[in-house]
């Protein structure tokens, strides 16, 4: 296989932006696009690809190895049954779904279909993210025990369209904060429980936009999730504390500073940072098709994706009953 065939199934925003960089490659190519939206074909002739709005008859009609699945994650269990179905190895955007229940259903049909899933939990690949589990790989700061983050702020872009409905976004964990959920397990080690208090603030979805976990890892570590949708002003904050030392960044952008216990901070800029590790969406893609052309270990799968969802699970639970729930 000289190129990789892709189909798209669900293109807006953040699935054009991926396409765009497949089109970049040498070993892949994005031929067709499916919407329900007719007014999408427009990126798909952009792209120089057919167009659907029945994702079906594309998967059916069109001669493709693989898809991306950018639909709102509500609607990612049957796309990705059909394709798993019909031989074609998936990429998913975050979040995988919106229950545990879904996410293992998507596995075992890749499964049993010999097809490969990864999901694209990004963003412990940006610069400062990556960065830091560099850093923490090299054993500088020790064996993290603790881990805390801040994302808050004021988003309008929630208070419309398909993202104020539970049942297409999930919640505001599922939606936003999965990203930072992905990144703590990735520092941490697999969770063990999560306590959760949030509430709905605003009252513009129909779900929280302010919430609050504690995370007890498997390793014995703990973390501290705060995240809000409706903060008028905004912070974005990790903090990482090892055995022998710790990291502190701004996660976007700004710097990472980390130390080693008793000795001088090293401070890092974004843009440094940037430099050395390049675009993290060509990266997460770079990784799945050399997974499925070449058999190489890809950076992250949908088991990742299945463990983040699992931990949203685990906080609605326990905002339910008022205790600690186990991550199912």
């Amino acid at each position: 296989m000289d190129k990789l065939r892709f189909g798209v199934i669900g293109i807006g925003g953040m699935a054009a932006a991926l396409a765009q960089r497949l089109q970049q490659f040498e070993d892949a190519v994005v031929v067709t696009v499916s919407d329900t939206n007719p007014e999408r074909q427009a990126a798909a002739n952009e792209l120089g690809a057919s167009f659907y709005t029945d994702y079906e008859e594309m998967l059916a009609k069109e001669a493709i190895d693989a898809v991306v699945i950018g639909t709102p994650c509500g609607l990612h269990l049957e796309p990705t049954l059909m394709a798993a179905q019909a031989g074609k190895h998936i990429f998913l955007e975050k979040p995988m779904e919106i229950s545990v229940e879904r996410c293992d259903r998507m596995i075992r049909s890749a499964q049993q279909a010999g097809v490969k899933l990864m999901v694209g939990q990004v963003l412990r690949l940006l610069p400062l993210f990556q960065k830091s589990l560099d850093i923490i790989a090299s054993g500088d700061i020790g064996k993290p025990k603790a881990i805390a983050m801040t994302r808050a702020g004021y988003a309008t872009v929630f208070h419309s369209g398909w993202r104020v409905k539970r049942e297409l976004a999930g919640g505001m964990l599922l939606e936003t904060n999965v990203h930072e959920l992905d990144y703590m397990r990735t520092v941490m080690g697999e969770p063990k429980q999560v306590y959760a208090r949030m509430f709905n603030l605003l009252g513009k979805m129909e779900y929280e936009d302010v919430a609050y976990l504690i995370i007890d890892f498997e390793n014995g570590g703990i973390g501290d999730l705060e995240a809000s949708l409706s903060a008028a002003v905004g912070e974005y904050r990790v903090h990482i504390i090892g055995e022998g030392g710790a990291i502190a960044h701004d996660g976007f952008g700004g710097t990472l500073r980390w130390a080693r216990l008793g000795e001088k901070e090293t401070i890092i800029s974004a843009e440094e940072a940037q430099q050395e590790y390049g675009d993290p969406y060509a990266r997460e893609l770079r990784s799945f098709v050399d997974w499925v052309l070449h058999d190489k270990p890809p950076i992250f799968t949908g088991w990742d994706g299945r463990q983040a969802v699992a931990m949203c699970e685990a906080a609605y639970l326990s905002q339910e009953r008022g205790v600690p729930v186990a991550v199912p």
